[in-house]
């Protein structure tokens, strides 16, 4: 029997890109994502690649749904070998400018609810030699205007992962969690159509292509003592920044580095 991958928001961008390296290294492959036409073509372009795949329609923000996904998968499997937690979205506003806590904690709910009730609901089918993977931002590592909800998020999945992996490490189960930078995504394109014109930096986006960031990602998901898996030069320099940097020069460094209102 093949290894199980399970991958949230794996329909498009970063997701897409994990199932299918793990695809060719012989897992069969389980999407979730929340649009069940995308869900099939994602599906589909697996199935061309030889790669054996299932989707399931799921907002992973919604207990229900996700309970109810959760026991349909642990009826027809009998474990998961790879939980990739990897479903999220963008909203690029300044605090001041939702329009009510409601539309705050959607977003939260996506970005963090749904990486914490994904982990609680697929964690008992994880075995000893499993692994976790979380998916966070850069903006994880350091808060930035316009961001605040989404870096509330990210950060809160930084934290999650070291826990989980604290808690998981007596069962053998490696948990790690990655920061990237800016991918060529479908999210990213959207984020930066969407931005405010104060938030359009003069100096070009360091993009990669998704393809390269998965596999480099992927590739240091070894071993249990690996943890925080950095992609990209801009969030290394922002992480080493923050760590070493002392604070009233770090943040003279970031306050002039990312884009602010003026």
């Amino acid at each position: 029997m093949s290894k199980i991958a399970l991958v949230t928001g794996g329909s498009s961008g970063l997701g897409l890109a994990y199932a299918k390296i793990l695809g060719k290294q012989g897992f069969s492959i389980i999407i979730l994502a929340r649009n069940q036409d995308k869900i099939q073509l994602a599906v589909n372009e697996l199935n061309t690649m030889s790669i054996e795949a299932e989707g399931f329609s799921c907002d992973v923000s919604n207990d229900a749904e996700l309970k109810h996904i959760s026991e349909l998968i642990r009826n027809k499997y009998s474990q998961i070998d790879f939980l990739i937690l990897n479903a999220g979205t963008v909203t690029v506003k300044l605090l001041r400018d939702y329009t009510n806590v409601e539309e705050i904690k959607k977003d939260l709910d996506i970005d963090l609810f749904g990486v914490i009730g994904s982990a609680y609901y697929f964690l008992p089918m994880l075995k000893s030699g499993s692994k976790v993977l979380m998916t966070s931002s850069g903006f994880g590592l350091v808060g930035s205007a316009g961001y605040s909800v989404y870096c509330a998020a990210k950060a809160g999945i930084v934290n999650f992962a070291e826990s989980m992996r604290r808690e998981l490490l007596y069962q053998n189960i490696n948990v790690y969690v990655t920061c990237p930078g800016d991918m060529d995504t479908p999210q990213l394109h959207h984020e930066m159509e969407s931005q405010p014109l104060w938030a359009r930096s003069d100096s070009p986006r360091k993009i990669v292509p998704v393809d390269w960031a998965a596999n480099r990602i992927l590739k240091q998901c070894k071993g249990k003592y690996k943890f925080l898996i950095i992609s990209g030069s801009d969030v290394k320099l922002l992480y080493y920044v923050t760590k070493f940097f002392p604070r009233k020069f770090r943040d003279f460094l970031i306050d002039n580095l990312l884009p602010r209102p003026k």
